[in-house]
Formats: structure tokens, sequence, C-alpha cells
């Protein structure tokens, strides 16, 4: 699930590759004009549902791909500025979020008239690694997040109001990261979205913990705004704390190293604008 102002996601699951991808029994594309900032894509487990609105064909790539911002390359303007609302349902509700990614491809293919292809670079990475002080994480406690799943409470509407936290997720906005009973792997990936590059994990620590951490989104790929939305950042969000590697190192006891490595980039050879349902 993706909430801007801020971005909730949920856990990953492994998505399968059957001999004949799947495909939704019943989808909707239209054209969202609203002009909101708030973008959701929701795919509960288990639930063969598919819900977003007001998604850029580009983060309906980066879901259906299971691909981050950076790791997506090529496309024409109106991928980032025309925005749409996908309604789909799956013959069988038993089917996971590495299903639903696989119905959302033939999606694309089939609407957008999308193909794409991946390619393996040198690229520069990052790696996440102890400090000299030793780990500073805060013990996973209960009540501090809630599990995921269809009955997800809504994001809170209110000014600062941050969506619920669920469990084995985070809520990541540009200048907070907020998880519960994360691993360290889904905190690099969280990082990876802030830092615009791949986090690999080589802390070695195998547990779960609790994390609320604050920076400044200068430097971040925040920076220049929210993802997928031109304009600049919104003058409420505060560019007066530690810059992410500051604040990693300080609060977690972790440190962020700059280092070379293969990436995988998918890059877009092809889109039309869907035609109308």
């Amino acid at each position: 699930m993706i909430v801007l102002t801020g971005i909730a996601v949920l856990p990953q699951t492994n998505a399968q590759t059957p001999a004949a991808r799947p495909q939704f029994e019943v989808a909707s594309v239209k054209p969202n004009t609203s002009g909101t900032m708030m973008v959701r894509i929701m795919a509960p487990p288990n639930g063969g549902r598919l819900t977003v609105t007001n998604a850029s064909l580009k983060m309906l790539i980066t879901y259906a791909y299971k691909v981050r911002n950076f790791e997506l390359s090529g496309g024409a303007g109106w991928m980032d500025s025309e925005r749409y609302d996908v309604a789909a349902k799956a013959a069988d509700d038993s089917h996971g979020e590495g299903q639903l990614q696989l119905m959302t491809q033939t999606l694309l293919e089939d609407r957008f008239q999308l193909k794409v292809h991946r390619e393996t670079k040198e690229v520069p990475v990052y790696a996440l690694l102890p400090g000299k002080s030793g780990l500073k994480l805060p013990e996973a406690k209960e009540g501090n997040c809630v599990a995921p799943g269809p009955n997800l409470p809504p994001p809170g509407r209110g000014p600062g109001q941050l969506p619920p936290t669920p469990c084995g997720g985070f809520f990541m906005g540009p200048n907070t990261l907020v998880g519960g009973k994360i691993s360290m792997k889904q905190f690099a990936d969280g990082l990876s979205n802030i830092l615009g590059r791949p986090v690999l994990d080589k802390t070695g620590f195998t547990g779960t913990f609790d994390v609320k951490l604050e920076f400044s989104p200068e430097g971040t790929a925040f920076a220049g705004g929210l993802p997928g939305i031109p304009g600049g950042l919104p003058p409420v969000f505060d560019t007066s704390g530690p810059s992410i590697f500051t604040a990693v190192q300080d609060q977690l006891g972790l440190k962020l190293e700059s280092q070379k490595g293969p990436g995988e980039v998918l890059i877009i050879d092809h889109a039309e604008k869907p035609s109308e349902n």
C-alpha cells in the first residue's frame, strides 16, 4: 500500500512465476483528474483484489514489477503526470500479492501496451553496517503496529497524522521512517527508497525491531518533492533535522557506507495511454 503524503509499505511476498501469466477476471482503468496528492495502491494478502487510486503509470509499474523508482528507466513525461484509478478482481480470492503483481503486469501490457526489459549494470550502492558503538535498535513491542490485511484502518486525515504502522512494514515520509516489527532487510529496503539507490544489509542482525527514524529530507530522494508529484516539498516538512546518515548512526547505531555493486534496472521500451473502458 502506498499513501502520500507518505508511503506505507506492507510486507513483501515472493512473486510466483507460472508458465502462463495469470490475469484478472475483471478490471477497470479510468483517468483520475482530482488533482489530489493522495495515492493508494492496495492489494491485501489473499484478497484477490487490486484497488488503485490516483496512481501514475510509473507507480503501477513499480508495484507490478517489484522495483523502486530509482530502478526504473525511460518513459515519457505523461507516465508521471497522468493519474489513474484501477479496480481489478481475480477469479480466485486466494491469490496472494505475488500473483496479483503478475496479473497487474498482464493488465499493464493489455491496457497500456507496456513493453519493458531488464538490464544489469554496476551501480552505486550503500552497505548498511553496524556502527562503531554497536547497534541501538529499539525492541519490537506489542501494540506499536497493526496487523496488515484488508481490515487495516485507513490513514489519519488530520494535520500531522500518520497512517497506522503495519506490523512487518513501515510508513515513510520525507523526514520520517516509522516501522513496527521490521527485519533489517525491510529497513534496508526503506532506506533504498529514501536514498534513491540500493541499500544492502550487511549487519548480520536477524531479529526484528521497531523504529522511528527522523531526519532532514535534504540530500535524499525526497529533496526535490514527493515521488511522482512535481513542485517540490510542501512547506510542512521539517528540513532542520540531522541528515539521514547522521540519524541512522545516532539513533540506531548503524552506518551507511558508499560502495559499488551489480544492480538490475527495468527499462520502459514502450507505453501508450489507455483507451476508455
